[in-house]
This record gives C-alpha cells, sequence and structure tokens, in this order.
C-alpha cells in the first residue's frame, strides 16, 4: 500500500500549532513567576520599619530616703513640743521621709486649703461661680482670695457656710484626705467645739494633687498656686529658703490669746527648688515659728545640694 506524503499545507499547519503552544506555555510561565510571593526582608517588611509609641510613663514612685528620714527624725526629737512631717520630693530623685503623718493635729488656718479646693470644684461643677455673693457680701472670687493672701478667717467662713461644711469634709475624703474633720458647726451654724482637725498625711495629699494637677482643672489650678505663692505670712517654710526660691503654701497658726487651748504653727509648702519640686508639711502643737523655719532649711540644704 503507497504511503500518503504530508502536504506542504499539513506542515504549516503544524509548525503554527507548535508556535502557538511555545507561546502560552512562556506565557504561563513568566505569569507565574511574576506573581509569586517574594521573600520577606527586613527591608521590606514594613512591620520592621514601624516606630513603635511606648505608653506614656507613669510618674515615679516615691522611696523613704533613710538621710532625710534621720534629718527629720533628730529635728523632731530635739523640740519641747509634738510635730507631725512630710516631706517629699514631687520631681527630681523623687525621694521622701515623714515623722508621724497620720496623727490628728488642730489645723489652724491650713484648714483654708480644703474650702479653697471645694469651692474651686463648686465653680467648676456649676453649682455656683465666682461672681456668687456670699454671706458677707463679697463674690466668691474676693473671698477666696482674701482667704488665701490674708488668711482671713471671716472669708473663709463665708465660703466654708456657701458650700457646707459637711459637703467640704466629703470632698476631701474623696480625694483622699481621710481624716479631715472640719465642720465643727452645728445646723444653726454655731461652734459646736473649738479646733478643726487634720493630719499632716491629709495636708500632703490635698497639696501634692494641686501640684500634680490631678486636684482642679489647669486654670483652677495656676489660680490657686499663683495665690499660695503671693500669700503675705512667709515666717515659716518660706523663710528657710534662699531669697529668690518660689514658695506656694499656706499657713497657719493659734495660740491661747485667740481663745484656744494651746499653740499651733502649721504650715503646708511646695518649695519649687532649682535641683527639684518638693513638699513640705509641717503641723506642731509649739508656740515659735524658728523651728519650722530650722527644719525647712536643714530640708532644702539636703534635697537641694
Amino acid at each position: 500500500m503507497q504511503s500518503r506524503r504530508p502536504t506542504a499545507g499539513g506542515k504549516s499547519f503544524r509548525f503554527l500549532l507548535v508556535a502557538a503552544l511555545s507561546v502560552i506555555l512562556v506565557a504561563v510561565a513568566y505569569h507565574a513567576g511574576h506573581n509569586r510571593p517574594k521573600p520577606v526582608t527586613q527591608a521590606t517588611n514594613p512591620a520592621a520599619t514601624k516606630t513603635v509609641t511606648p505608653p506614656p510613663s507613669k510618674t515615679p514612685a516615691t522611696h523613704k530616703d533613710a538621710q532625710l528620714q534621720q534629718l527629720i527624725d533628730t529635728w523632731a526629737d530635739q523640740q519641747n513640743f509634738h510635730a507631725s512631717v512630710v516631706a517629699t520630693e514631687l520631681t527630681g530623685a523623687h525621694r521622701s521621709a515623714s515623722r508621724d503623718a497620720n496623727t490628728t493635729m488642730v489645723t489652724a488656718s491650713t484648714y483654708k486649703l480644703f474650702v479653697a479646693y471645694a469651692t474651686l470644684h463648686e465653680v467648676e461643677q456649676g453649682t455656683i461661680s465666682l461672681h456668687t455673693t456670699t454671706r458677707t457680701g463679697q463674690t466668691v472670687e474676693a473671698a477666696l482670695q482674701k482667704m488665701i493672701l490674708q488668711s482671713d478667717n471671716t472669708s473663709a467662713e463665708a465660703l466654708g457656710f456657701l458650700i457646707g461644711w459637711d459637703k467640704i469634709d466629703s470632698l476631701a475624703a474623696s480625694v483622699g484626705a481621710t481624716h479631715t474633720d472640719i465642720n465643727n458647726y452645728d445646723n444653726a451654724g454655731n461652734p459646736t467645739r473649738g479646733d478643726k482637725h487634720s493630719t499632716a498625711a491629709d495636708l500632703a495629699t490635698i497639696v501634692t494633687k494641686l501640684q500634680q494637677g490631678t486636684l482642679l482643672n489647669t486654670s483652677d489650678t495656676q489660680l490657686l498656686l499663683r495665690l499660695m505663692e503671693k500669700q503675705v505670712w512667709r515666717e515659716r517654710i518660706p523663710a528657710g529658703v534662699p531669697s529668690g526660691v518660689a514658695v506656694a503654701d499656706k499657713p497657719g497658726w493659734l495660740s491661747p490669746a485667740d481663745g484656744e487651748s494651746g499653740y499651733v504653727e502649721n504650715d503646708a509648702a511646695i518649695v519649687y527648688g532649682p535641683k527639684s519640686t518638693y513638699l513640705l508639711v509641717i503641723m506642731t502643737d509649739g508656740g515659735s515659728t524658728q523651728p519650722l523655719v530650722d527644719l525647712s532649711s536643714q530640708i532644702y540644704q539636703y534635697l537641694e545640694h
């Protein structure tokens, strides 16, 4: 049987078919290679170069300082009166020490810090305004300024009755001053006992929160601190630091001549030293300012040098 010879047309068809298949295979191979996942390197991995923002750092906790503690104890042991003391660095090395900080003491005019806090708290809450009139005819703003700048008792009482003495005690307790009792009035507003009481620890709590900006809003914090810095009675803690060092404080004092049973010399202060800002609260039943000046000077010399 004679075989059939392929024609020229058959060869052309096979050639075109092979060529077409080759093009398809090349395209498939290229497509597969082009879409193959590339290896992730350190340079091309976005996660490797992303800057991670650390969480906000916490305020360092204070730590007990043996030398500061010895300084306070030595001073207290040399006195012929009882003293409660808190000293704490709010910046810098955060050293701290205390002496009988939770002992209840007569506040004298340091209680006005609690009244000032409660007043500004109520202003922030909208319960009153700085233009509200007190029972003496003063505005809240005028009474607040006179109470802190001059330690005026009438202004303090007017604010206390406006806010409510029970409410002031409750507000103090709500921010950690749990051993403060300045409501020594009956429902008719008459004094039921002679003194208002608190502790050095409670005063330290209020002053520390004020300085840290966690007690009041920014504008009210600055308002109260400015008043404390400008108050006129500078014979206690401020007198123990060098001239030019800012001190925001609220002192208080009593004597038998005031109709009280004994002496009181207190001060609660923030000292803005060149190396650190520190809190110092001194409460005593002594009758002289000089021991407070001496302790203030010793603590300044230790913390700032």
